[in-house]
């Protein structure tokens, strides 16, 4: 079983017992006016507690009305006390197993004796008046108060009472609720109801309030019922109880065990039926046990029922929002994978729209994906270059804004998606071909200067011996053979320097450092750009002292001025000047080529270093060769910037940082 499936069973099982639990409640509660916890607490045998407080008390006295009946009251025959009330008692001494005594006294007396403590309870109407001096039973009957008019009278309804005279007997509840709701009414109160009658056949009152059995009772034995009138209204219909002292709660505790008993037994029934015959006029209206337990059943059940349709849907519910989280964690998790590649990802509609695309072509073009989403694909500069209907399906190459791309074409065929476009920056792999192709180009042309150098040097090195031996045995009085043999030793001499270059322009840098003297250095690179010898009318001005040693990468230095002289003189089609000014300061060697050529724009300032960058015309550079200067003078750990004005020339500015151990030496 799942856990899921569990947690159904369980929830079902819990409300099942929370509908049982209310309809038992609901049962109890129309048969005894309890509730669950009620019940079950006056079910329970009287405690020691309360055992030990009956046999403490010994005998209990109860008080009431000696002149209600058919309640209670004084027979006049045999002097004897009795009514309902009394029977009930009586029920109830038997169920508590306790001996009470009657106190029998006009009403007036009867709540008062409860609360001096002559009497232990009495039956009473609970008000919130009333409950400042007693606690309230269980509830043991239900009575109505009604109100006797002359036949001829106007009074049709209680609220007519005000400004009449009324009689009630003294104490009544029915003079508290008078005075609380029906202003105006001037209560005379009376010993007891029977008083209160006579004063009515008498003319002193305009009418009489009392509960309806005794009310009824006395008529009957006065033979008045033909010339009075009682309203249709009722004045109060409420529940009586047993009512003790408020400093007594453990007595009501125990009375109410006895009344639920004896509710069990339906004692009120029984004994109504001596007092009033079949009708149970003191019985509140209840729906019958077994209607209630049925009815309480089907209820129980259609809840049920529905309670566990709507478990179920939930359950459902929980199951789908659970699927649709993990579909959208799964498509999360491919987003954000998709994101994290560095390539370009497009999804293009049927309708040659950008549906989405993925975090690195957003952050390449700075636009947002909402922006983006249903753009034109080809209103993106980028993708301008691209045609969906015609390109093939993979490795289409194209360049955009210096930079070198390979993309892919893959038909989806979704709604959204129908075609998905894979774009790779190969701009690094471009450049690494370029410059294996330089390096090899350097290795070869190396290997060349070296073959060209050593078979310069074998007869070079026989001309210079017989010179000499020409020197030593021609006349040397003949001035043309003596100037001769001068030019040849000069020329020699020359021819030497240029062999020693062309060796130390053919040996490769293993990137290791070695000490140079920078300005025999540029003298070196100088005499050895073609360029140079072949443009007569450009100059170059080396502004450097002699001593300036520079413990440095040999060959990344080479590449830094070859490139800027390369560069210099492109810039200077009809010749110019070349400055170059070296100055060593604390720890840093300055370097500043100057050239008097074109200069830059502002629009390709920024972009000189980018790679395949170049203004000139196709076939006349590979827009590498400052590509490759920034990339060695940052190997070398230093920096370059640029200043240029059009027509006037360019500066480049260097500042390499000087090696610890070099600087402590010189």
């Amino acid at each position: 079983m799942t856990k899921i499936n569990k947690k159904i069973v369980y929830s079902i099982m819990a409300f099942t017992v929370l509908v049982i639990l209310i309809a038992v409640n609901q049962i109890i509660i129309n048969n005894y006016d309890l509730s669950v916890y009620e019940y079950i607490e006056y079910s329970l045998p009287l405690t020691e507690r309360e055992v030990n407080f009956l046999s403490e008390k010994e005998t209990l006295y109860f008080s009431s009305d000696k002149n209600a009946p058919p309640f209670a009251y004084i027979d006049n025959n045999s002097g004897q006390y009795k009514g309902l009330v009394l029977d009930y008692v009586n029920a109830l001494s038997i169920e508590l197993e306790a001996d009470i005594e009657f106190l029998p006294k006009t009403w007036g007396d009867v709540a008062p004796s409860v609360i001096e403590g002559s009497s232990d309870m009495c039956d009473i109407f609970p008000s919130d008046e009333r409950k400042k001096n007693f606690i309230f039973s269980e509830p043991i009957y239900r009575l109505r108060a009604v109100v006797m008019t002359g036949d001829s009278s106007n009074i049709s309804v209680p609220a007519d009472l005000s400004g009449c005279r009324v009689a009630v007997p003294s104490g009544d509840y029915a003079v508290e609720y008078i005075r609380n709701n029906i202003p105006g009414v001037e209560v005379v109160e009376v010993a007891d109801l029977l008083e209160s009658i006579k004063l009515f056949d008498k003319g002193s009152v305009d009418a009489v309030v009392g509960d309806e059995p005794v009310l009824l009772y006395f008529l009957n034995q006065l033979d008045m019922k033909d010339s009075i009138n009682i309203l249709d209204t009722v004045l109060y219909d409420s529940q009586v109880s047993i009512g003790v002292n408020k400093s007594n709660p453990l007595l009501a505790k125990i009375i109410n065990k006895g009344i639920l008993s004896l509710k069990k037994k339906n004692y009120v029934q029984k004994i109504q039926q001596k007092w009033f015959g079949i009708s149970a006029p003191i019985m509140e209206h209840r729906v019958p046990a077994r209607l209630m337990l049925i009815l309480t059943a089907v209820i129980s059940g259609l809840i049920l029922i529905f309670s566990v349709m709507l478990l179920w849907s939930y359950t459902l519910k929980l199951q789908v929002i659970k699927r649709t989280e993990e579909l959208n964690k799964s498509r999360n998790n491919l987003q954000m994978t998709v994101d994290a590649l560095s390539s370009f990802l497009i999804c293009v509609d049927s309708e040659d729209r950008i549906t989405s695309a993925n975090k690195s072509f957003c952050e390449y073009v700075n636009i947002s994906s909402s922006s983006m989403h249903g753009q034109y694909y080809k209103n993106i500069p980028l993708l301008s270059n691209i045609g969906i209907k015609t390109s093939s399906v993979k490795n289409n190459e194209f360049s955009f804004l210096g930079k070198y791309y390979l993309y892919s074409l893959l038909e989806m065929n979704y709604k959204e998606c129908s075609y998905l476009i894979v774009i790779e920056d190969i701009t690094d792999q471009k450049i690494s071909q370029q410059q294996v192709l330089q390096q090899n180009k350097m290795i070869a042309l190396g290997q060349l200067a070296a073959g060209v150098a050593h078979e310069i040097r074998n007869p070079l090195g026989l001309i210079q011996n017989y010179c000499y031996i020409l020197k030593t045995y021609v006349m040397t009085s003949n001035p043309v053979a003596k100037d001769s043999i001068e030019v040849i030793e000069s020329s020699v001499e020359r021819m030497d320097g240029i062999v020693n270059n062309l060796l130390n322009f053919s040996r490769s840098g293993n990137g290791k450092l070695s000490c140079i003297d920078i300005k025999k250095f540029i003298n070196d690179i100088t005499s050895m750009e073609n360029k140079f010898r072949l443009k007569s009318n450009i100059t170059v001005s080396i502004n450097c002292s002699k001593d300036i040693k520079f413990l440095t990468i040999e060959e990344s230095m080479k590449h830094i001025f070859l490139n800027l002289f390369s560069n210099a003189a492109d810039a200077m089609p009809d010749g110019g000047k070349i400055i170059i000014d070296c100055v060593m300061e604390e720890d840093y060697l300055y370097v500043d080529f100057s050239d008097a050529g074109c200069g830059i724009s502002d629009e390709s300032i920024e972009r000189i270093f980018n790679p395949f960058f170049t203004t000139k015309s196709s076939g006349h550079g590979t827009g590498l060769g400052l590509y490759i200067v920034y990339n060695e003078v940052q190997k070398l750990g230093g920096e370059i910037r640029v200043e240029s004005h059009m027509g006037k020339g360019t500066v480049f500015k260097m500042k390499f940082p000087v090696v610890k151990e070099m600087r402590e030496n010189v």
